[in-house]
């Protein structure tokens, strides 16, 4: 079978070139995607299928400008990705394409209507049309109501049809799916895809989604198949029910019955290799210690039993009673960042939160103690931090519903800063508490500690000086602090 056609189009809104992405390993070089060449126009709605490890999610990245080619070239807007600046790329991205990918990306402090919300302030929406695009977003996907709950109080599907909204929050001229049924019932699905046909008939967004639902390739203008990194045409038919795609024949280098393979083939560059165990010897030893215990064992055969058994018992109430205490620790104890206030000339206030999800649980914290480090030269560098005298860290106090608020301040030193965000210094704020179900401390103990990271705007700039560094609109709301997902 020959690669796909490339289908010329007058103004393709994003491009590749022959372009491929190879990685090393261990036993030779793996190529992803194989000297794709494609034009997708604006408004067009593309599906590839194929199936697992084939490569086109990574071909979803590159068309994203979320990694770069080892071959060939990717225009968005007939300029190659590698040639747009940080700013340039940062604003392409956050006001022209909508991303979808497999895995959720919700931003676990942040409540579903800010989740939504967030791309549209950074691209320079007011909040008010940002949070009334947000309310009809998640109205469309069936959560409006659960606008205030925290991404991880949602179902796998659920985190994903909000994904769904935050990528059409923008309204962006390209949208890129990964699997955007995955993880759907049967009558969300059908939800999903007619949201999808609607975007599609709107003409504004070109749509590329990867898909293994038939339904959704359905909606596509094309279908093309992906095997291998290559990219292949379907099968010039009518989809009826579930869309015909014409499968690569085998070469004369592969098996006979490698079509029928279940899976997909290893890569052809991969070394052949079987797994091999570490070390060969260890058991011509111990087989004598074995024989030695089983003599033993026997001898002692009454007395070990019961000893044993009773062994066996007190392990398991141990064991009872610690599943118990990191339930009670990791589950009902939510800690996050509530806010972060500045006290001019670089100080600020960052307000930690303890909250109890089971309040009908008695629940107790030693702590917690809390420490803030600033990114600086690649390196995490500590500050000086003051609690409140509600915070000592030697003090045992009950958490209940109502949540337990720990002010934190520290003041940022002098620059310079690592920026992952222009304008924005790079804090992780940690805090180690030890949670009991006893306020005593005699009952079992269980011992957690957090990370917490924040974008901090940096207070030597301006609002309009970070807007210009980042290209921003003049109006773009320029928040004090960012949530950071764990990493």
């Amino acid at each position: 079978m020959t690669a796909a056609p490339l289908v010329e189009t007058a103004t393709p809104l994003v491009e590749a070139r022959n372009a491929g992405l190879s990685y090393a390993t261990r036993r030779g070089p793996i190529t992803a995607v194989d000297a794709v060449s494609l034009q997708i126009a604006p408004g067009e709605c593309v599906a590839i299928c194929g199936r697992s490890g084939s490569g086109k999610s990574t071909l979803l990245a590159l068309l994203g400008g979320l990694c770069a080619p080892t071959t060939g070239h990717v225009f968005f807007s007939g300029r190659p990705w590698t040639s747009l600046r940080g700013h340039e790329t940062q604003a392409a991205r956050a006001e022209q394409i909508g991303f979808l990918p497999q895995e959720s990306v919700l931003l676990p402090g942040l409540r579903v209507l800010d989740n939504v919300m967030l791309p549209q302030l950074i691209a320079g929406r007011s909040r008010e049309a940002a949070c009334a695009r947000a309310e009809s977003l998640l109205a469309r996907v069936g959560l409006f109501e659960r606008w205030d709950a925290y991404p991880a109080e949602l179902s796998g599907g659920q985190q994903r049809r909000v994904a769904l909204a935050r990528a059409l929050a923008t309204e962006p001229r390209l949208l890129l799916a990964d699997e955007p049924t995955n993880d759907l019932d049967a009558l969300a699905e059908q939800e999903i895809v007619r949201i999808l046909a609607d975007v599609k008939a709107a003409g504004t967004t070109a749509i590329v989604v990867v898909t293994h639902d038939p339904a959704v390739a359905a909606i596509a203008d094309r279908r093309l198949w992906m095997e291998c990194g290559r990219l292949m045409a379907a099968a010039a038919q009518p989809v009826i029910e579930r869309p015909a795609f014409e499968r690569p024949t085998s070469s004369t280098n592969e098996p006979a019955d490698s079509q029928a393979a279940a899976f997909e083939l290893p890569p052809a560059a991969l070394i052949p290799q079987l797994p091999t165990v570490e070390s060969t010897g260890w058991w011509r030893t111990a087989i004598p210690f074995v024989l030695g215990l089983g003599v033993a064992a026997v001898a002692l055969g009454g007395i070990d039993r019961f000893v044993a058994r009773r062994q066996q018992q007190v392990v398991e109430t141990i064991r009872q009673q610690r599943r118990l205490a990191e339930e009670m620790a990791l589950q009902d104890l939510r800690a996050d960042v509530d806010d972060v206030a500045t006290a001019g000339g670089g100080a600020f206030t960052a307000t930690l939160f303890l909250e109890n999800f089971r309040p009908d649980r008695e629940l107790y914290v030693l702590g917690p103690a809390t420490g803030v480090a600033v990114q600086r030269g690649g390196r995490w560098e500590s500050l000086p931090t003051a609690t409140g005298p509600a915070a000592a860290a030697e003090e045992i106090r009950e958490v209940a519903a109502d949540r337990l608020l720990i002010p934190v301040a520290f003041t940022l030193p002098d620059g310079p800063y690592d920026e992952l965000l222009r304008g924005y210094v790079h804090v992780r704020i940690s805090a180690a508490m030890v949670v009991s179900d006893r306020g005593d401390g005699e009952g079992d103990l269980f011992e957690r500690s957090d990370a917490y990271f924040i974008y901090l705007r940096d207070p030597r700039l301006t609002e309009d000086d970070i807007r210009a560094a980042n290209g921003w609109a003049a109006k773009a709301a320029v928040p004090l602090w960012i949530a950071m997902p764990a990493h």
